[in-house]
């Protein structure tokens, strides 16, 4: 087993189509640039199809 550090999380917004219900979204995701956990995410709006 490795042991992690510690570290604060570097947020990055990266922005991304998804679909839910076979609808596409536009979602914008924040994630840590050093350890690539997903920190947030939000739906913004509905993508053109």
């Amino acid at each position: 087993m490795t042991l992690m550090r510690r570290h604060k999380h570097n947020t990055v917004t990266v922005h991304a189509i998804r679909q839910r219900a076979g609808v596409p979204y536009h979602v914008e995701r924040k994630v840590c640039s050093s350890c690539r956990r997903l920190l947030d995410e939000k739906t913004i709006k509905r993508a053109a199809a």
